[in-house]
């Protein structure tokens, strides 16, 4: 399967960005990876969320550096220390490209190896494509290290969210962001109201958006004790847990309430 590739760059090297589209055209017939910028947004369809959604998706996000990028709010205050907060989680792996000379010395992504080699702008090499074959070749290798390091030992996730995403979803963007917040720093949230109010809906559109922040999502359906306990025993089965099989419900619950003790941190 394709690695999804995530570009982060200002507007003001959008013709650098270009270039380097068309150096990563081998890699995408080799379907080795597939690329989204925000130009692949579709119009009338809303920027930020869009952008968002794709930048919690991708496993490979590059961030194209320039002085241009730095002084963007919106490529260094958000798309870039999300990708950093992605890359420490080792939910993503973040590849800084120097396309122009700039300070780039104590930034969060400075701790990152830097493309091209010996972070050598693109625009100090003889042509930009040396420039680019150099930054293509470590994108390969961090693909094969990414591919071979982690991968492999990453267990498959638990998905349980029995609705499909609603693509006309829209609205409610402050009460994610609450959501959000308390599971970033609680690591519990709830969001409560009268029925029809969207609640079900900005659930699943929050597990949809965040999916690969979490190891395993799993929804239980709550509308009563009946089918709470239910959901749990579907849940015990999934886990492969030892008291699958017990006869009492009651014990399966336990065990289940257990796993998500140790493994909620």
């Amino acid at each position: 399967m394709a690695y999804e590739v995530f570009i982060s760059y200002s507007h003001q090297d959008q013709t650098l960005r270009k270039e380097l589209d068309t150096h990563l055209a081998n890699l995408k017939r080799q379907d080795i990876i597939t690329s989204w910028y925000d130009g692949d947004i579709k119009p009338g369809e809303e920027l930020q969320p869009q952008i968002i959604e794709h930048l919690n998706r991708a496993q490979i996000i590059l961030l194209l550096v320039s002085a241009d990028f730095i002084a963007s709010d919106f490529c260094y205050s958000i798309e870039m220390k999300r990708a950093i907060v992605r890359h420490d989680d080792n939910n993503a792996r973040v590849i800084p490209i120097l396309l122009r000379p700039t300070d780039w010395k104590g930034t969060p992504f400075a701790k990152l190896k830097m493309l091209p080699t010996d972070a050598k702008a693109i625009t100090m090499w003889p042509t930009h494509d040396e420039g680019f074959v150099d930054v293509i070749k470590g994108i390969r290798e961090s693909i094969d290290d990414f591919t071979g390091k982690s991968n492999p030992q990453k267990p498959e996730r638990l998905w349980t969210i029995p609705y499909a995403r609603n693509p006309l979803f829209t609205g409610r963007e402050h009460v994610i962001k609450q959501v959000y917040d308390s599971l970033r720093t609680s690591k519990t949230a709830a969001i409560s109201g009268l029925g029809g109010l969207g609640k079900t809906q900005t659930a699943v559109e929050y597990a949809y958006r965040y999916r690969d922040d979490y190891n395993d999502v799993l929804w239980v359906k709550a509308e009563s004790l009946e089918s709470i306990n239910s959901d749990f025993v579907s849940i015990a089965h999934l886990l492969n847990l030892p008291e699958k099989q017990e006869q009492e419900q009651r014990l399966i619950v336990e065990a289940v309430k257990r796993w998500f003790k140790d493994h909620i941190g």
